[in-house]
């Protein structure tokens, strides 16, 4: 078979999983380019987006790093602001963050910063064996968030984090390792990373809301290994727990005795999902626990535009991530 089919074909695939996005920005498409003998220019800097996201370069342990941030026109100039921080999956983009999340458009509506960071290659620093390397993900996250506040007036104590994916896992790891810097967490189709569990100590207790899909060919639900592909060159492979025993070990970590029970949400589309929550509550400091099961959910971000597809699985729209986040967040700041 000719090589540009393999490859045409590679990057469909690819597609399918991740998105047109992560096809077009990933090493798939470095492959392509390499088969027809040319590279892709490199973007130019821009301040503005054509998505309205202002790209923001700055330098961390002698690197380059960037980060997507939205202000509403309400918090131009002004200090003190609250910030929800989106973090992409692996191969993926802050502003593939940006479109999965709509979380701009929240900003907007609530009245938050909304930042997309870009992780340097193809995935975040999450905790797992598979991602570890000598780039400080934690640091650059926090010296993100101090340029935040010099630059657009983001409060640190008022600074939230949600992620998808290999961000979820990381965002997880934050909560793990820099508590102190957030004051929420979400976590969209990610277990605890089995390599992070025995040395997460949080420094107090976390504010935490998730979402599972039961169907998740990415990311299983039942916990073990996550899918990856050398030849498609996704994934960095690993292991995860349940997403009942991540749910035990958070329960045990903010200290939590009392559970809502599983409760029903009303199933208002014809997608193939439905949709449990639970809220754990009685924890330390007061914070709560709020987890939610997609039964026929797979891997991608709940209530998105993103289409449903035969490796990344249902789309619920019984129920907006976004929009329950950023209600959580709200009941602890936001």
């Amino acid at each position: 078979m000719p090589r540009y089919i393999v490859a045409a074909i590679t990057a469909l695939m690819l597609s399918a999983v991740f998105g047109q996005a992560a096809a077009e920005t990933g090493p798939i498409r470095k492959a392509i380019q390499g088969i027809f003998g040319r590279q892709a220019p490199a973007p130019a800097p821009a301040a503005q987006s054509q998505t309205g996201l202002e790209a923001v370069t700055m330098t961390y342990q002698g690197i380059e790093r960037s980060y997507y941030v939205h202000v509403p026109a309400a918090l131009v100039g002004r200090s003190g602001n609250p910030a929800v921080v989106v973090f992409h999956g692996g191969q993926g983009s802050g502003t593939n963050a940006a479109s999965a999340s709509n979380m701009a458009a929240a900003g907007d509506q609530i009245g938050f910063v909304a930042i997309f960071p870009n992780s340097l290659e193809s995935q975040w620093n999450d905790g797992r064996a598979t991602t570890r390397s000598n780039v400080d993900d934690v640091g650059f996250v926090r010296a993100m968030i101090a340029d935040a506040g010099a630059r657009y007036g983001v409060a640190a104590g008022r600074v939230y984090a949600a992620g998808v994916s290999n961000g979820g896992l990381f965002t997880q790891r934050l909560a793990c390792e820099a508590a102190d810097a957030f004051s929420g967490f979400g976590v969209i189709v990610a277990g605890l990373p089995s390599d992070l569990q025995a040395g997460c100590a949080p420094s107090r207790a976390v504010p935490m809301i998730f979402f599972n899909g039961t169907t998740d060919r990415m990311m299983p639900f039942g916990g073990g290994e996550i899918k990856s592909s050398k030849l498609l060159g996704l994934g960095a492979g690993g292991k995860v727990l349940s997403r009942d025993a991540t749910k035990a070990f958070w329960t045990q970590a903010d200290g939590c005795t009392q559970s809502s029970g599983t409760k029903a949400l009303p199933d208002s589309t014809a997608d193939g999902t439905t949709v449990q929550s639970e809220e754990f509550s009685g924890c330390r400091s007061g914070v709560a626990l709020r987890f939610y099961t997609i039964t026929g959910g797979g891997h991608n971000w709940p209530g998105s535009a993103t289409e449903n597809s035969r490796m990344a699985g249902n789309v619920s729209h019984d129920i907006s991530a976004t929009q329950e986040i950023v209600r959580f967040f709200q009941r602890f700041g936001l």
